[in-house]
């Protein structure tokens, strides 16, 4: 299966409008589960964290710092 870090690299390779829409598709998938145990999505989002990690130090991610993140969103901002 494919890592969330692998997801997460092509999603941002995808068009701002395709990220909004995949956006929203995952958001009306959390509004269905959103009986879930929070547990579960606390576990999962160690995973994210650890996989992202694992990525950076493998050097097939970089880090970025806040600042430079926001200025690049606001670069891509309609």
């Amino acid at each position: 299966m494919k890592a969330l870090a692998d997801f997460a690299k092509d999603a941002l390779e995808l068009s701002a409008g395709k990220r909004l829409t995949l956006a929203r598709i995952l958001l009306d998938l959390s509004d269905e589960q959103a009986n879930e145990d929070p547990a579960d999505f606390e576990a999962v989002w160690d995973e994210v964290i650890v996989a992202r990690m694992e990525a950076v130090k493998a050097g097939r991610a970089h880090a970025s710092d806040l600042e430079a993140v926001m200025a690049r969103l606001e670069r891509h901002a309609p």
